[in-house]
């Protein structure tokens, strides 16, 4: 016979309440060995791989992934240019398809694409009139990264690192400084050999990094402004502080230039200078200069720099960049005075065409194709 129907029911009912309750303390038990071991797992995950943190927006040099990439997932792949206080990126396959993401109240209203950090979680921005330098990151955080362009930049040169860290600046004559973009610690300064530049003057309107980060391409005049000069091309070993010679003065103005995803040619837009004096000489915005595109080889050997090659596209080109693989090439026109538009073609100058007829902006504007391909259609 069963004893539980000889009890009183008030324990039978004592009796299954505790059989419940030690039911409940297994299950609980249970449910938090899986949760200890799921967060030991993450921490695992989190200290051991690469992972978004506080202070950075995306850890660098990791895989990038949806989530990494944050308010910059619509950016994947396209070309992307600053106008009317928004972010724009265009499929370069359908130019009908514009993405469009808003940039903080608290930046600068003519700030200007100026490169990506190699993953795509860091954008550099720079600002038209002040020279002011921006990182917006993959969490929408925008931190001001110093101000040393001085005014007027028409065209923004990439000075920010390939790890999204370190912003780049000439110091005339002969150094160059690595400052850090969080000021968390001490710039580095390098000492350039053979020293390049003038004592006074905008000694390197334009620059760029390599993708490894351990170059600086750099165009070198004297005075672009009072005595306008033909400018050269330098690569400097950030590592060494040896500098190169890759490109003689021979292609008068160099407005931009920007290092192939393969680290072995610089995309360069150049052209005759101003054929005026006053005001004209200082201030683009008077009207269109004929540019054209070259590729210049950043290790023409040891005899010294190459000759000036024959442009790859002609028209009166503002700024360049790289597709991420390197085969394409897209650039930013203004043959009608004040109306930007987009054109694409391969790395060679062929296939082009235009397909942004009017880039939505009256103001000066860089751009940057984002490094990460999109997802397969």
């Amino acid at each position: 016979m069963d004893e539980s129907s000889t009890r009183a029911p008030v324990e039978v009912l004592i009796e299954e309440a505790r059989h419940r309750a030690r039911r409940r303390r297994q299950v609980i038990g249970t449910v938090a060995i899986v949760a200890v071991a799921a967060t030991a797992i993450a921490l695992t995950v989190t200290l051991g791989g690469p992972g978004p943190s506080d202070d950075q927006g995306a850890a660098l040099g990791g895989p990038v992934s949806e989530a990494t990439l944050g308010i910059f997932e619509p950016m994947r792949g396209r070309i992307v240019w600053a106008a009317d206080h928004e972010l724009r990126a265009v499929d370069p396959a359908d130019p009908t398809d514009i993405e469009r993401v808003a940039l903080p109240d608290d930046l600068d209203p003519k700030a200007m694409v100026s490169g990506w950090s190699a993953d795509g979680t860091r954008l550099a921005l720079t600002s038209e009139d002040a020279g002011e330098l921006y990182v917006l990151d993959a969490r929408g955080r925008l931190t001001a990264a110093g101000s040393t362009q001085g005014c007027c930049r028409f065209v923004s040169a990439a000075w920010l690192s390939p790890d999204g860290r370190s912003a780049f600046e000439f110091v005339a004559p002969g150094r160059l400084q690595l400052r850090d973009v969080g000021g968390l610690t001490e710039p580095r300064v390098i000492a350039v050999d053979p020293a390049l530049g003038a004592a006074e003057g905008p000694s390197a309107p334009t620059h760029a990094w390599s993708p490894d980060g351990s170059s600086i391409a750099i165009v070198v005049a004297d005075d672009v402004y009072t005595e306008p000069q033909p400018s050269s091309v330098h690569v400097v070993d950030l590592v060494t502080g040896v500098n190169r010679a890759v490109l003689g003065p021979e292609l008068g103005l160099i407005r931009h230039l920007t290092w192939s995803p393969s680290g072995g040619q610089l995309l360069v837009v150049a052209g005759p200078w101003f054929e005026v004096t006053g005001a004209a000489m200082v201030n683009p915005h008077l009207g269109p200069l004929k540019m054209g595109l070259y590729l210049v080889d950043t290790d023409p050997g040891p005899v010294g720099p190459a000759p000036a090659p024959e442009p790859i596209a002609s028209g009166h080109f503002i700024a360049a960049t790289w597709s991420p693989d390197g085969a394409r090439i897209a650039a930013i026109d203004h043959a009608t005075p004040g109306v930007h538009s987009l054109v694409t073609m391969n790395r060679d100058g062929s296939g082009a065409r235009r397909i942004v007829p009017d880039l939505g902006t009256r103001d000066w504007t860089g751009l940057a194709w984002h490094p990460t391909p999109s997802e397969p259609r």
